[in-house]
C-alpha cells in the first residue's frame, strides 16, 4: 500500500479525489445533522445529498469504461435500496422497528458499497478496510445500546473517515 500523500493541489484537482471529498463532505454533514433532526423528513435531505453525489461522480467518470459504470452501480444500487428501505420503514407497519437503527442501518449499507466498490477497482484493500469499518461500527450500533445513542455521530465519524482515508491513499490509483 502506498502510505504517501499526493500533493494537496492534486487532492482538490484529480476528479477521482472530489468525488471522495464531496461524499466525505456530504455524508458527514448529513449525519451530523441527522443526529439533530430525527424526523421523516431528513429523508428528503438525505435524497438531495445522495443526488448531488452520484450526480456529480456521474457527470466527473467516464462512462463509457465498463470500470467507471460498475463503480457508479457499486453505490448507485446499495443507495437506492438504502433510500427505499429507509422511506419504507416510515410508511410499513413491520419496517417502522428499523426507525431506531438508521444509522446503524446506513453504516451497513454503505459498507456494502465499499464491498462492490472494492470488486471492480482494483486495489481493493482501501476499499475492504473501509468495508470492515462500517460494518463492524455497524453491527455494534445495532447491537450496543450506547453505541445505538449516538449512531449518527458515530456513522458521521466512520463515514468521515473512511472517505478521508479514500481521499489521502486511494485517490493517485487510477
Amino acid at each position: 500500500m502506498n502510505d504517501k500523500i499526493p500533493s494537496f493541489n492534486y487532492l482538490l484537482t484529480d476528479k477521482r479525489a472530489r468525488v471522495y471529498l464531496l461524499w466525505m463532505l456530504l455524508v458527514t454533514i448529513g449525519f451530523v445533522l441527522t443526529h439533530y433532526i430525527q424526523t421523516k423528513q431528513i429523508n428528503g435531505f438525505w435524497a438531495l445529498l445522495s443526488v448531488i453525489g452520484l450526480g456529480y461522480m456521474a457527470w466527473v467518470m467516464p462512462l463509457k469504461e465498463s470500470k467507471m459504470k460498475l463503480i457508479l452501480a457499486a453505490w448507485f444500487f446499495p443507495i437506492l435500496i438504502g433510500m427505499t428501505v429507509s422511506g419504507l420503514a416510515f410508511r410499513v407497519d413491520s419496517l417502522s422497528g428499523l426507525i431506531g437503527y438508521l444509522g446503524a442501518f446506513w453504516l451497513v449499507v454503505m459498507a456494502f458499497g465499499y464491498l462492490f466498490n472494492g470488486l471492480v477497482d482494483a486495489p481493493s484493500k482501501f476499499y475492504w478496510f473501509a468495508f470492515g469499518l462500517n460494518l463492524v461500527l455497524g453491527l455494534l450500533c445495532f447491537f450496543i445500546e450506547p453505541f445505538n445513542i449516538a449512531q449518527y455521530l458515530i456513522a458521521s465519524i466512520v463515514s468521515f473517515w473512511s472517505m478521508s482515508y479514500l481521499w489521502l491513499f486511494r485517490s493517485e490509483y487510477q
